[in-house]
């Protein structure tokens, strides 16, 4: 019996779920080289979800990502690191193996692979150092980021979390804003829809996005304040997702990074979702918390569009589909495994009800 249009291609689905997330780059590029067919493709009728990554077209979400990135990184020196900043270089934990010698920031919104490698091939940027004055070691500095790059923002706001009208009105909060990528992206993402907030310490940070939000005409949904989290529990508790994007561990020593867990099991409502990266049980293991982060929170391994309690409405026979949160990222990313394993690291999970 051959199947029609419609059944292959839910074969194929079926098929893709069941392909280790890491594998189906590889996966889908030997489909492309056996049958030469083309990537990318989207069916935005179908009810499916179907990505691959930077193959989809540029959005003017995108555009407008991208042109903040340029006008930002005009007026900030290339590792975007500023005088006023205070950096406490982390002695244990994930990020222990960094050092202020063989550690370099790129800024990940504002520098994306094709830029590094321009920066690269000007002189401006180096991937390694010696290791040894005088001899051939030579071994690779350690490259990290306090942003999210325009295609994890993509990833998490039009997969992960979508931005669609069910959350209209809702509130984000970027812990850490640092230069407002967080921020952008929502406002860009939802069309303004959703409202966005950044708490930043840094004053200079804080002038910087409240330009660009200014600038772009974003002022009815989005707002800075600059502050310690710690004191804002009530903008936090405010909040529908909040968003912890290597935040704490770069700028606080370990007894302030305990504090600000403490605060934000404390301040964060149930059932309000977290999007993290670092995952916050690898983030936190260094720390001693007064309690278990996964009594604390649950990490969201299977998406749906319920799966944080956002209204959709279905009509006729249609299911809610169901996919696994790897699985999102792996069909987003495509063949493109680079792009995967940057997506994959951000984790969601939603507060428990105590």
């Amino acid at each position: 019996m051959f199947l029609n249009i419609e059944q292959a291609e839910e074969e194929f689905q079926s098929l893709l779920y069941r392909v280790e997330p890491k594998c189906v780059a590889e996966f889908l590029n030997w489909i492309n080289e056996s049958f030469v067919v083309s990537v990318g493709k989207q069916y935005p009728n179908n009810g499916n979800i179907e990505f691959d990554g930077r193959s989809e077209p540029t959005s003017e979400c995108d555009v407008l990502l991208r042109k903040i990135a340029l006008d930002i990184r005009s007026k900030l020196p290339t590792n975007a690191i500023l005088p006023s900043e205070t950096v406490c270089w982390p002695q244990s934990g994930l990020d222990s193996e960094c050092n202020r010698d063989t550690t370099v920031h790129v800024d990940a919104f504002l520098y994306d692979d094709d830029d590094v490698d321009e920066l690269v091939d000007q002189g401006t940027l180096s991937r390694e150092y010696c290791a040894q004055c005088g001899c051939r070691e030579i071994m690779p500095l350690t490259f990290i980021s306090h942003s999210l790059s325009i295609d994890q923002l993509r990833y998490a706001f039009t997969v992960l979390v979508p931005l669609n009208e069910s959350m209209k009105g809702m509130l984000i909060v970027d812990v850490g804003s640092r230069l407002g990528a967080v921020l952008y992206a929502v406002y860009s993402y939802s069309s303004g829809l959703v409202n966005a907030i950044g708490i930043e310490m840094n004053k200079d940070f804080c002038e910087l996005q409240r330009k660009v939000v200014e600038i772009n005409g974003m002022d009815s949904s989005v707002k800075v304040i600059n502050d310690d989290v710690r004191r804002q529990a009530e903008v936090v508790g405010a909040a529908d997702v909040i968003v912890l994007h290597n935040v704490f561990s770069f700028f606080l020593p370990p007894a302030d990074q305990t504090e600000c867990w403490e605060f934000l099991r404390r301040s964060i409502r149930p059932g309000a979702a977290i999007i993290s990266n670092p995952a916050v049980e690898t983030v936190t293991d260094h720390l001693v918390l007064s309690f278990r982060i996964f009594d604390w929170l649950e990490k969201v391994s299977i998406f749906s569009m319920n799966s944080l309690h956002i209204e959709v409405r279905t009509t006729g026979n249609e299911t809610e589909l169901q996919i696994e949160t790897s699985h999102l990222a792996a069909r987003y990313a495509g063949v493109n495994e680079d792009l995967f394993n940057d997506c994959v690291k951000l984790t969601l999970y939603k507060v428990k009800h105590q």
